[in-house]
């Protein structure tokens, strides 16, 4: 057998790191309104609480230390809300009723956050009945008036981005007729290509390309791809992506998403500070969830022959092996070649309807077990792994040996980067999606990390894991 080492190798062209941070000025093509709004934001939640001083002190505005610590809380709590709602997230915005579902959730809990850090620090406002419900209905008043009116205007007369339309099987009616119908988008076509000789001459230029193929072949569909890697921004639109549902950094039409790729590589500083933030995260859950794990490894003890524990070698990136832990969930008896033939099927794409790396009603995992699986809680152990740098808390999940061996060179590219507990395909399918698009969302993640990134995807894991979305 050829050495796995050998095999393993990064599908398309190489990386060269100067030529992605030379592109990244122009990679955002919605840069100037998220900081519109941002500073929009920071202007009304002063307004908020100033106004509703105005109206309730008759016309009188006077702050003391404390009106002003609330005006700073009541605004970092605003921010925080509205980022980890996706307000700030301009693809989120290109979905008018998306947004608007996204910016009544940020006002509600925007002021369920504030009422709670107003009862904690014992806020006198809180003993006059009508501050909080005048604040209520300014601040959802000032924010609807930013959202629905003031960014819409901001957007028609914002100079627009000029992009090229590339679309090798000649199909882009579709997203040509979305662009022209929302002037909002600030997106200018300068020139529609479908020749793939004459596309060559832009990409070295930097200007951004959306590419509309209807391509039915994965790897057609990332040789496409990766041929502007870290020449032109992308933005891309593809049949071959419908059904993966409800991803926060994309923006959907006719339910296909238009989806941006920004060649972000993971630079010295990024890393350390992710490195920081794995170590700070992983001995944090370790103490939280101490509790929880001390129960369990008693249960498992009680219930089933066997060790508390399970290693098993997996791979992380550029195929660094490493022993994984987890709380065992399956009987000590197990046979293995079950999951390798249902990965090779998977993967293979016999059976399309399987769910990515889950089997149901598996004879071999025992009924704690199940409860383990559902919660999550099998996975508490690889904090450990997190501390030793095998994994960092957001990134593709590690495969095992017999699953790489099934991959197509496409495929492999989700090994690039450190493998982690938590990422796309946990939070926007978790188990849900067929093995090529699960895939697909491993490998976006690789082509466009970043902190806030990284942030976002642990702020939505917890929901996940408590309401057990996908889990098996």
């Amino acid at each position: 057998m050829i050495p796995l080492h050998l095999k393993i190798k990064l599908y398309g062209t190489n990386l060269d790191p100067k030529s992605s941070i030379n592109q990244r000025r122009g990679i955002i093509i919605w840069r100037r309104q998220r900081f519109a709004l941002l500073f929009v934001d920071i202007i009304f939640a002063f307004l908020s609480i100033s106004l509703t001083y105005f109206f309730l002190q008759r016309g009188n505005i006077y702050l003391d230390n404390k009106g002003l610590l609330e005006i700073i809380v009541f605004t970092l709590i605003v921010i925080s809300v509205f980022t980890y709602t996706d307000l700030y997230n301009y693809a989120v915005f290109l979905n008018r009723f998306r947004y608007l579902y996204r910016t009544t959730k940020g006002i509600v809990l925007s002021f369920i956050v504030y009422l709670i850090f107003s009862w904690l620090l014992k806020s006198y406002h809180l003993q006059h009945t009508l501050f909080p419900l005048v604040l209520f209905f300014i601040f959802a008043g000032l924010t609807y008036f930013s959202r629905i009116v003031l960014l819409p205007i901001y957007c028609i007369i914002s100079p627009k981005k000029d992009v090229i339309l590339y679309a090798p099987e000649g199909e882009y009616k579709e997203i040509e007729s979305w662009i022209k119908n929302h002037r909002e988008s600030n997106i200018n076509i300068q020139e529609i290509i479908t020749d793939e000789e004459e596309i060559n001459k832009y990409k070295e230029n930097g200007l951004p390309v959306i590419l509309s193929t209807v391509t039915g072949n994965w790897d057609r569909l990332f040789n496409l791809i990766f041929s502007f890697r870290n020449k032109s921004p992308l933005l891309l639109y593809t049949p071959l992506l419908s059904g993966i549902e409800d991803v926060d950094y994309w923006t959907y039409i006719n339910e296909v998403p238009l989806v941006p790729f920004r060649w972000s590589r993971d630079g010295k500083v990024y890393k350390l500070i992710k490195r920081i933030i794995d170590v700070i995260g992983a001995l944090i859950a370790i103490i939280v969830f101490s509790p929880f794990m001390a129960i369990s490894a008693i249960v498992i003890k009680l219930t089933s022959e066997g060790p508390v524990l399970f290693s098993q070698e997996r791979f992380s990136k550029h195929n660094k092996k490493f022993n994984m832990v987890k709380f065992r969930s399956m009987y000590k008896t197990n046979d293995h070649k079950v999951h390798r033939e249902f990965v090779k099927d998977l993967i293979n794409g016999n059976n399309c309807e399987k769910k990515v790396f889950k089997l149901t009603d598996d004879p071999r995992i025992t009924p704690f077990g199940n409860i383990l699986r559902k919660t999550s809680i099998d996975e508490f152990p690889q904090f450990f792994n997190v501390l030793k740098g095998d994994l960092s808390l957001v990134g593709p999940r590690p495969p095992i040996e017999y699953e790489i061996e099934e991959y197509l060179d496409w495929q492999k590219t989700r090994l690039s980067v450190t493998q982690g507990l938590t990422g796309m395909w946990q939070i926007f399918g978790r188990s849900q999606l067929p093995f090529d698009k699960s895939c697909f969302l491993d490998i976006y993640y690789a082509e466009n990390q970043s902190l806030w990134m990284d942030l976002h995807l642990l702020a939505l894991t917890l929901p996940t894991i408590v309401f057990g979305k996908g889990a098996y």
